[in-house]
């Protein structure tokens, strides 16, 4: 069998396996095991992750938010040959987007198709910048109205992620409860790497958050990405800008990344600032300030940084201080920093720094980090419908 995926990031997708089938002539996915191809073993939607991208951009950026194209071909010993097409969605009929420029903040907000109220989340990119368009797409898909809200990197927003302010977010939560007008009020921050500590930074500092979901997080603040002035950070709070872990660091081992190596493994740099303990307590976020559940999801091979590690520190501030709210932390052995929704290709593990140009290694294996897509979506909006009926 073969499967191709086409018009996704500009370029065609391919993935195949062969199958032995049973005594009727049929091969049900979900049982019989890939012999040899693009994946080995029982995997439902092997095809599906396990495709790979067909030219030589190594880790391009992949735009998600969109409708691609699916051919599934299957084709037997006695030259017999079958094919079915169809058109993966993110976005569900009926769900309306709109820019968002509007009181310096900078993004797109996604509605659902039902009638309102909806509850609504902020949607939180990473250290790349931009805006985390396909998540907020598949949330409003979900009933949420979801602003994929933009913070650096962006027309009209700092270059770098350098001093942005906490003030910046607590703007945005007051544009929706005025203009969205969330059902019960309810506004989850939901990120990913530095967006995820930013999520949990934004829990522990305004009380309109009422659910925190952080994908690949830091349970403590790093600082600023890019050119700096002394006593910098990448966020600010009442114009002073809040302390981090780099700050009179005495164990950083600049030596620990080694530039020579394509993907560079930025991880080692970071486990090295892990070790000074008191910056660690001096730069921890007080998750347990938060004014609603914690969600903690990372991956075990993370070549980005240690996110297991990184999460386990606010996971144990939750727990030290008995927070009120549900808390849990889903970690996955294999899987590497991009943990997401499930379902499409993972055999992307590197990608181009905006701002380096070089190739950085996100770590982990397709097949675990697809595991962890599939097992962690659904217990995130399981977790999201509990938070809200905790709301009410």
């Amino acid at each position: 069998m073969m499967a191709t995926l086409g018009g996704w990031g500009g370029a065609p997708w391919r993935s195949w396996a062969v199958f032995e089938a049973d005594a009727a002539g049929e091969v049900a996915l979900a049982t019989a095991p890939a012999l040899t191809g693009s994946y080995r073993g029982v995997s439902p939607m092997g095809l599906f992750w396990s495709m790979e991208r067909q030219d030589e951009i190594p880790g391009a950026a992949i735009p998600l938010d969109g409708a691609f194209p699916l051919t599934l071909a299957a084709g037997g010993r006695d030259g017999a040959r079958a094919e079915a097409r169809l058109d993966r969605r993110l976005v569900s009929a009926g769900v309306t987007s709109r820019d968002v420029e509007a009181d310096g903040l900078v993004g797109t907000l996604f509605t659902p198709a039902s009638p309102g109220p909806h509850p609504a989340a902020i949607v939180l990119s990473g250290e790349s910048g931009g805006v985390w368009l396909s998540l907020a797409a598949l949330l409003a898909s979900r009933g949420y109205a979801a602003l994929a809200l933009g913070y650096f990197g962006m027309p009209g927003l700092p270059r770098r992620l350098v001093n942005i302010p906490v003030e910046y977010f607590e703007k945005a939560t007051a544009w929706l409860l005025e203009t969205v007008r969330p059902r019960e009020s309810f506004i989850a921050a939901i990120g990913i790497s530095r967006g995820g500590e930013l999520a949990l930074l934004l829990g522990a500092t305004l009380p309109v958050i009422g659910a925190v979901v952080a994908y690949a997080p830091s349970g403590v603040v790093f600082g600023p990405v890019g050119p700096a002035a002394p006593g910098d950070s990448a966020w600010t709070r009442r114009g002073r800008p809040l302390a981090h872990l780099g700050q009179h660091n005495q164990t950083v081992d600049w030596s620990a990344i080694d530039p020579a190596r394509t993907p560079i493994v930025e991880r080692p740099l970071y486990e090295s600032m892990l070790r000074d303990r008191a910056a660690v307590e001096r730069s921890s976020i007080p998750v347990e300030h938060t004014k609603g559940p914690v969600l903690l999801i990372s991956g075990r091979a993370d070549d980005q940084w240690p996110s297991f590690e990184l999460a386990q520190i606010a996971y144990h501030r939750l727990q030290g201080n008995r927070h009120p709210y549900p808390f849990a932390h889903l970690s996955y052995d294999g899987a590497g920093h991009g943990i997401s929704f499930p379902y499409l290709p993972t055999t992307v593990t590197s990608y181009v720094h905006p701002l380096t140009r070089r190739l950085y290694s996100l770590g982990g294996q397709p097949a675990m980090t697809a595991r962890a897509n599939a097992d962690s979506w659904p217990r995130v909006l399981a977790f999201l419908a509990d938070a809200r009926r905790q709301r009410r």
